[in-house]
């Protein structure tokens, strides 16, 4: 396993297994943790100056987020994507996302409707830096959050964690064009123009449309995914 470039200390109130799952999060965002490989408990505590029993719980963490396997009698390891997982997962990912924006549009609040605009604001301010990969993905991430917390569901939020691909995600957008990243800025402005006109169908269609849109490029840009995450500078 790769020494990590782990930084230094744990934040003031984190607890010890939600700092190491960050860290370990983040090294499998970047690429400098790649899919397949190992996660031994001994090593990682070693590598990050803490006991095992706070690693096996990060582990257990990462696995419900979906980017770590803990196979039987065998030591964790960074889950692998293949494009079968890529199909079905944003296809899924359709469906919820597509249902949690029914489920907001009546419901969002003009607090949350002000924070999608400046998510919408700052999205295509990034859009044209290459140097602000990270902040444009989390950028992406806060737009899609903000409903799914608005839809007010805990079981709708985890099923929809379970179908994102969040490395695969970030990799993909190594490989957008500018005219990609256009096409997510407009569809985004069109969702949120469905919501801020409280029409629960219209933004419905618009966000599965919008993630089978996403699922499609990504699928178009496989091979490159997977040579952009060599080269990939940061995590998401």
């Amino acid at each position: 396993m790769v020494e990590l470039a782990i930084p230094s200390g744990v934040p003031r109130g984190e607890k010890t297994s939600a700092s190491a799952a960050r860290i370990l999060r983040e090294a499998i965002f970047s690429g400098e943790l790649r899919p397949d490989e190992t996660l031994g408990e001994e090593n990682l505590a070693r590598q990050l100056g803490i006991s095992r029993t706070p690693v096996r719980e990060a582990l257990v963490l990462l696995r419900g987020e979906g980017l770590v396997e803990t196979p039987p009698n065998r030591p964790a390891a960074v889950r692998s994507f293949t494009a079968h997982d890529l199909r079905e997962m944003h296809s899924l990912r359709a469906v919820l996302e597509g249902y949690a924006a029914r489920t907001a549009a009546p419901n969002l609040s003009d607090r949350q409707i002000g924070e999608l605009e400046r998510s919408v604001e700052r999205y295509a301010e990034m859009m044209g830096n290459d140097a602000m990969l990270r902040e444009l993905v989390a950028e992406n991430f806060t737009f899609h959050n903000t409903i799914i917390e608005a839809a007010g569901s805990e079981r709708l939020e985890s099923m929809i964690r379970q179908t994102t691909a969040m490395p695969l995600i970030y990799r993909s957008y190594l490989t957008y064009s500018r005219e990609n990243r256009d096409s997510a800025l407009q569809d985004h402005r069109k969702i949120l123009a469905a919501l801020r006109d409280r029409d629960p169908e219209r933004a419905e269609s618009l966000m599965k449309a919008h993630v089978l849109w996403a699922r499609d490029v990504a699928l178009a840009h496989l091979p490159l995914i997977d040579e952009g995450a060599e080269s990939a500078t940061g995590p998401a």
